[in-house]
């Protein structure tokens, strides 16, 4: 384990490396505050993301990687030397806070992000190490052979990462890896914002240490707990006598959409947390009745770089927060940029974004994208585990919206009396932006549906979940002067928050009972992929395209995060193999009707005898086989004559 955290340091060190250069170059071209320089952070996370996918048009994934680590690098001489400025040293409370908030919510996920493939992890694994080495546009690693137009930049930052540890780490616990660290980004933007927009009277933000000052920091990381543990008000549905103790995760998980400590382990959903975070806080921070003007490019920039980023990680996000954001600059214009035009401006850059991103970086919008169909449809109510509910059966419609939708109704009523009561700027512009985000994004959940699927609709209400308890525990902790009214909004995101940890609690209970083998833990077979080192598994990193090869179930998580290969899989639902690989007969059938270049050219399976599949044992008595790495695996070579029969053994 010491080695896998040396090179995890290593990894995110390298990571942090441009984001830290361009915000030093940007802090000494023009000198800004604590809140304005956290927005540089978040432009640099997508300038770097975007320029690392647009440069690997011409070179692979992982040269263009470690070439914008090295330009980073050589540009920090420059950087220190060209037009120095003297720099404020931060507050030591602060950097105590921002460790101990890390550290807080490392600790959070520990139990489910660093011990289970969580979700559906399995099939990530294959696509993050396919991307490792390719060039844009992505192959889809699954049958048939197409190319990836998908949200992958979330994907791309797993494989990132894993580059920058040079091939030590697995897909498994870079993804972890970005999992906590896009969550502590989004919690610091938030901490930081409270503490630029209103609590530096309780001490948070003093230039000077002081007692006050050094308790008021530990407190303010509570803020970012009712965004973490975001949920429907789901303790509603459970019987009073099994309030905090039943194990039925279907009565925590809400009926229309998942509580947000479920959904982030989607691989795009942290990374899309922490700009739809960065978004709202550039707002917050042009609202101020106080905003420096100096500051709007900041700002600006990082409205345009999170909406591009945003464009191939959550498009239905990024269209609901860019009319939102049009409204809150028509009603708040100040908000968006102290120049009414140039405001304009932003939100047709930020609308923009989205098609011309998606369609040049291949992304889910580019033809052959997955979202084939799009109806307007009769409104109903997306029910997950009971049935889609119909408007028309009005009691039980509302007796659903009525706990499902708790999180938006009531932070948007408290949010209106807020506004109503301190008349604050920044206040107004949070109302009108989460209430347009809130109503757009439970309007088109009703009304919208893609691929005939009505389930995909809680797509539209992941950004609403997301800022409603972001921007609520702004206005929570900010807005002096309205103490009742910021506690009923605080009563509000702790029955929200509650309903999140009691799914947290529930879940780590059923899957770690005593002699129990958790599903997500299966899915990674006999070996751990969080202690697995990819470099002594297979050596050099294929670079051409990669071979069609059957991969045995119990080594297919260890053996695609290494290596890249295409494999038998199943269409969902969305046009895109994603529901991953297909074992056994099902993948059969796949590769029998699979055009003769998706063919199979070898079959990978374990050493170990006993998790020996029958079509393995076929292949180490009849074909070829090499073993690979550290001696777990082999592979045998699976010569077109020897075809008919391996149909026949799988």
């Amino acid at each position: 384990m010491a080695t896998i955290a040396a090179w995890t340091t290593l990894a995110l060190l390298l990571y942090l490396l441009p984001h830290a250069v361009l915000a030093l170059a940007l802090q000494r071209w023009r000198p800004a505050g604590a809140w304005a320089r956290s927005l540089d952070v978040a432009s640099g996370v997508a300038l770097d993301a975007l320029v690392v996918v647009a440069l690997s048009w011409v070179i692979p994934f992982d040269r263009a990687v470690l070439g914008v680590r090295l330009f980073a690098l050589l540009a920090l001489p420059f950087v220190f030397v060209r037009a120095p400025r003297p720099q404020p040293l931060p507050h030591p409370a602060a950097v105590a806070a921002l460790v101990a908030l890390a550290a807080g919510v490392v600790a959070l996920h520990l139990p489910l992000s660093w011990r289970l493939v969580m979700w559906d992890r399995d099939w990530h694994i294959a696509i993050a190490s396919s991307i490792r080495t390719s060039r844009l546009p992505y192959d889809n690693v699954f049958l048939p052979t197409t190319q990836l137009h998908y949200h992958y930049l979330g994907d791309a930052q797993a494989a990132m990462l894993q580059v920058l540890s040079f091939r030590r780490l697995h897909p498994a616990v870079t993804f972890s890896l970005a999992h906590d660290l896009f969550l502590f980004g989004a919690s610091a933007l938030l901490v930081v914002a409270a503490a630029g927009g209103g609590l530096r009277p309780y001490g948070l933000g003093d230039p000077r240490p002081s007692l006050r000052s050094l308790a008021a920091w530990p407190a303010a990381l509570v803020l970012p707990l009712p965004m973490l543990l975001a949920s429907p008000f789901t303790l509603r549905n459970v019987p009073d006598a099994e309030r905090f103790t039943t194990l039925d995760s279907a009565h925590l998980c809400g009926r229309s959409f998942l509580g947000y400590p479920s959904l982030a382990y989607r691989p795009h959903v942290p990374m899309a947390t922490f700009f739809l975070v960065a978004m709202a806080s550039s707002v917050l921070l042009r609202a101020r009745p106080d905003a420096d003007r100096g500051d709007a490019p900041r700002s600006s920039l990082t409205l345009v770089a999170a909406a591009c980023a945003l464009a191939l990680l959550d498009e239905a996000s990024l269209a609901l927060v860019a009319g939102a954001l049009g409204v809150t600059w028509l009603l708040v214009p100040r908000s968006v940029h102290p120049s009414w035009w140039r405001g304009g401006l932003v939100v047709a850059a930020v609308a923009a974004a989205l098609p011309l991103v998606s369609r040049a970086f291949a992304g889910s919008l580019s033809p052959g994208g997955p979202a084939s169909e799009v109806e307007i449809i009769p409104a109903r109510h997306l029910a997950l585990f009971d049935g889609v509910v119909p408007y028309v059966d009005r009691a039980r419609f509302w007796e659903v919206a009525k706990y499902d939708w708790f999180p938006f109704y009531a932070t948007v009523l408290g949010l209106a009396v807020a506004a109503a009561w301190t008349r604050r700027r920044d206040v107004v512009a949070a109302f009108v932006f989460v209430t347009a985000l809130t109503v757009a994004g439970v309007m088109a959940s009703l009304k919208v549906e893609v691929n005939h699927d009505a389930t995909e609709g809680h797509r539209f209400l992941t950004a609403a979940l997301v800022l409603t308890g972001a921007v609520g525990a702004y206005v929570v902790g900010a807005a002096r002067g309205a103490f009742v009214v910021r506690a009923a909004l605080a009563a509000a995101l702790s029955l929200s928050a509650l309903s999140g940890w009691a799914w947290c609690r529930s879940f780590l209970r059923q899957r770690f009972q005593p002699g129990m083998i958790p599903r997500e833990r299966s899915w990674a077979g006999p070996a751990d992929p969080f202690r697995m080192n990819c470099d002594v598994n297979l050596g050099a990193p294929r670079r051409a395209r990669p071979p069609v090869e059957y991969v045995e179930r119990a080594i297919a998580v260890r053996y695609t995060g290494c290596e890249r290969v295409r494999l038998p899989g199943r269409p969902s639902t969305w046009s895109l193999t994603v529901v991953g690989p297909t074992f056994d007969g099902e993948a059969r059938a796949q590769l029998l009707a699979a055009p003769e270049a998706d063919q199979p050219g070898a079959v990978v399976c374990a050493s170990d005898p006993a998790a020996r599949e029958r079509v393995c044992a076929w292949a180490l008595r009849s074909l070829r086989c090499a073993v690979l790495g550290d001696g777990v695996m082999v592979r045998c070579e699976l010569a077109r004559e020897k075809r008919a029969t391996f149909y026949q053994e799988l």
